[in-house]
């Protein structure tokens, strides 16, 4: 029998349109419910195939592209997250690359391939990125016009009922569905590729969400996506946390982008990361991470600087985009955070307050107050990392 998820709370309040002249869907000022699945408007599908697409490949991406038949440890088309990065190992794309899911979709079916699912917005520009260095490789690129579709599954509950479910189902739409576990933090479910006018995977139990929802669920567990959060040509794979969401292969060989990537993973300081950040305007700062779409909060533009509230010293931050009263800021961890990184002493403390301020020139400033938190999920793994790397350092010193 297949597993099924409980029914989440039912949603609320406004209107979001998912899919133009289909549906409607509600969200609410509540946080999103902890079992839900959202089609990803946001993102788009490329399809790469042929004979030399998994050498082509391996040579432009942060992971492994390991053969399919290579691949013991998982099922061999089981997608996993990565990044595309340029010469100097800034992002120029982060996505999510799923082995063997081109087939109904390429002419060159029986050939090896991949799709990649990336911003929808920057779809045409990594075609380019990609054709850029195909040269002489028997690869096909092309961008896919609604063949397809990018889902979000997601259960919070500590079981594994999700990927038990999906391995049952995988096979359902005779083989037309790729899935991945979203492992960029706990919690974020999985990301199913659907073929156009396929409904999400029977007996899914749970309730269909807006994609403001899906957003909401990203920032309260600090996963930035897309250029529009992590910078195209601004943003280093480490300081977007790559390396905490398993988006780096440090074992890899070379790839585009990849000595800077890692030297600073190996030698390096990594004193600036994304995190989740709240609004406010109270007197006292938020103790905890907490969602309200309702908040009398007016959101910053995206690049504003972080500074103390009382303007002393340099910006500590720089605000990437939110929504309702929550965000996601670049932060200087030892300065906005209890985080130290050196042998030298923290400057942050509990009572020192962050602000944002902006405008017009000849006109008062907007003014907003920020506070930035560690997700649990972020502290585990920088402890892990580091770890590693103290073992690693002993064993080459």
């Amino acid at each position: 029998m297949i597993p099924a998820f409980p029914k989440p709370c039912p949603l609320y309040v406004s209107t979001v349109l998912l899919k133009p002249a289909q549906r409607s869907l509600s969200y609410s000022s509540l946080p999103p419910p902890r079992i839900g699945f959202t089609q990803l408007t946001s993102r788009r599908l490329i399809a790469l195939a042929g004979k030399d697409a998994p050498h082509f490949l391996q040579g432009l991406t942060t992971r492994n592209i390991a053969p399919r038949d290579s691949r013991h440890d998982q099922d061999p088309f089981e997608g996993f997250y990565s990044a595309f990065l340029n010469a100097a190992g800034r992002v120029l794309h982060d996505v999510f690359i799923y082995p063997g899911a081109h087939h109904h979709y390429l002419p060159q079916g029986d050939d090896p391939g991949f799709l990649i699912d990336v911003d929808a917005n920057e779809a045409e520009r990594l075609r380019k990125h990609l054709k850029k260095f195909q040269l002489k490789a028997k690869v096909q690129v092309e961008v896919l016009d609604q063949q397809a579709y990018v889902w979000s599954l997601w259960q919070e509950e500590k079981n594994d009922s999700l990927p038990r479910f999906l391995g049952r189902n995988i096979r359902s739409y005779d083989g037309k569905i790729a899935y991945a576990l979203d492992a960029r933090a706990d919690g974020m479910g999985a990301r199913v590729v659907l073929p156009h006018g396929k409904d999400p995977i029977p007996d899914m139990g749970a309730e269909e969400c807006s994609l403001e929802s899906y957003h909401v669920r990203r920032v309260l567990n600090g996963v930035a996506e897309g250029q529009g959060e992590i910078r195209r040509e601004a943003a280093l794979p480490l300081e977007s946390n790559m390396d905490y969401m398993g988006g780096i292969d440090f074992r890899k060989g070379c790839y585009v982008g990849q000595e800077l990537t890692i030297r600073t993973h190996h030698t390096g300081v990594v004193r600036k990361r994304i995190l989740p950040v709240q609004l406010y305007d109270s007197d006292r700062p938020p103790e905890h991470l907490q969602y309200d779409a309702g908040a009398l909060v007016t959101m910053p533009p995206s690049g504003t600087d972080i500074k103390r509230l009382n303007g002393e010293g340099r910006s500590t931050g720089k605000w990437l985009g939110g929504v309702g009263n929550l965000g996601l800021a670049l932060c200087r961890l030892e300065n906005m955070t209890d985080i130290t990184l050196t042998g030298e002493s923290n400057q942050w403390h509990p009572e020192l307050e962050f602000a944002m301020s902006w405008g017009q020139e000849g006109e008062a400033p907007e003014k907003v107050k920020v506070k930035a938190f560690i997700p649990h999920w972020h502290r585990n793994r920088s402890s892990a990392r580091d770890i590693h790397n103290g073992i690693l350092n002993a064993n080459t010193s």
